[in-house]
């Protein structure tokens, strides 16, 4: 078995005050407690927007997080670049300071945002594929307020699934995506009406549907998918045979009325994945 933890808006701010402390208190139950074996920090990891040192800020995560015997996988939110680093930039400090990175597959960097692979292996042999898209922060067309995952990705996403098949001659059909905003599709909750989990805040996603989900549904090998943003969500809901899941705010320095937490994701190689969300007491 496989396990992911899902950290998600942990929104650490430049003064270590705290608030932040508390968020680091939660990073170290969630990693000496579960032992993951992948840890994805699935955006908004720091505040950047008026931070001069927001570098120094993120160095700091990524040097605090090499002392876990976990692999660190990363994407960026909305928050992540409001000052003045790029997402390059942010990348060349996880490069540069970061001793338990995972592997990158198929990068493909489109607009500064990167989409890439990790190939989860069990004795020997790829059995899981994690999909990880950077789905942007702002609406380039002044559309709504979020961006959206752009078309390049979501061909990257047919050609990189149809690089699997053909490499190792096996039809996946465990494997999971990691982005920070979620997908228009996860409105449907509201249509739906059967979900697992907390929904208390309307979905902040794009105006612009990219159409990711439908080339997940022709792809065939995707059958859960991992977001954030939304601090006051943590549901999951199942359309078309897709799960489709918020993970659990973990952050302190920032609003949400949910106990901070994370998400836990639990991998065999030839069953469905199970998840849970794992919820932190910081009065011990």
């Amino acid at each position: 078995m496989t396990t992911i933890l899902q950290l998600s808006d942990l929104h650490i701010g430049p003064h270590n005050d705290e608030k932040d402390q508390k968020t680091y208190a939660l990073i170290h139950h969630m990693m000496t407690h579960y032992q993951p074996d992948i840890t994805v920090l699935t955006g908004d990891q720091i505040w950047s927007e008026g931070v001069i040192d927001s570098g120094r800020v993120y160095k700091k995560l990524m040097e605090y997080l090499n002392r876990y015997d976990t692999q660190i996988a990363t994407t960026f939110g909305n928050h992540d670049t409001e000052g003045h680093l790029k997402r390059s930039d942010l990348r060349a400090i996880e490069d540069q300071y970061s001793t338990n990175y995972v592997q990158k597959n198929h990068s493909l960097i489109v607009d500064d945002k990167e989409a890439y692979t990790i190939e989860v292996v069990n004795n020997d042999t790829v059995t899981h594929v994690l999909y990880v898209i950077d789905g942007g922060d702002y609406n380039p067309f002044g559309i709504g307020d979020y961006d959206f995952i752009r078309p390049e990705h979501v061909n990257w996403l047919r050609e990189t699934h149809q690089a699997y098949q053909t490499q190792f001659q096996h039809n996946f059909q465990h494997n999971l995506l990691f982005t920070h905003i979620p997908l228009q599709e996860y409105r449907e909750v509201e249509n739906i009406g059967e979900y697992h989990g907390i929904f208390n805040e309307p979905i902040a996603c794009s105006k612009i549907n990219s159409g990711l989900f439908s080339q997940m549904l022709l792809n065939g090998d995707i059958e859960g998918m991992f977001c954030g943003h939304d601090h006051d969500n943590d549901f999951t809901i199942n359309l078309y045979g897709i799960r489709l899941s918020f993970g659990r705010i973990g952050g302190y320095n920032t609003y949400g009325d949910l106990q901070r937490g994370a998400r836990l994701i639990e991998l065999q190689p030839d069953a469905i994945y199970k998840s849970k969300v794992l919820e932190f007491d910081d009065r011990f």
